[in-house]
């Protein structure tokens, strides 16, 4: 009989623990503990929404960055692409120059030629 008792007792014993772990382990969000787990999920999840904000305007103002670099080496790209348009014309201008008086030459080498052997003829 004893030993039942003790048994009991025991398993009483158990048995309210098992409770106490249960009702900890319910979630009610009347109770106090409750709230508290309520407030602290809405002040996180408003931390995570400024985080997410955060890196979102991080990411954004490194790709602006990134696009003002890219206008600018585009600038400078134009008027480096203008300069040697400049420079080209130039060139075609002088070789427009060079062969005029490569032509006014081989006329007059042509035209002495022609005088010289006139003479050795005569």
């Amino acid at each position: 009989i004893r030993r039942l008792r003790e048994e009991l007792k025991a398993s009483q014993k158990r048995e309210a623990a098992l409770r106490d772990e249960l009702e900890a382990s319910q979630f009610q969000s009347g109770s106090i503990a409750g709230k508290k787990l309520v407030q602290k999920c809405r002040e996180l999840q408003s931390e995570n929404e400024q985080l997410g904000k955060d890196v979102s305007e991080g990411r954004m103002q490194q790709l602006r960055a990134e696009v003002g670099m890219h206008k600018d080496y585009a600038s400078e790209q134009r008027k480096s692409i203008g300069e040697m348009r400049e420079w080209i014309e130039q060139l075609s201008d002088e070789l427009e120059v060079a062969q005029g008086t490569i032509f006014s030459l081989r006329r007059e080498l042509k035209d002495e030629k022609a005088m010289r052997e006139r003479s050795s003829r005569d």
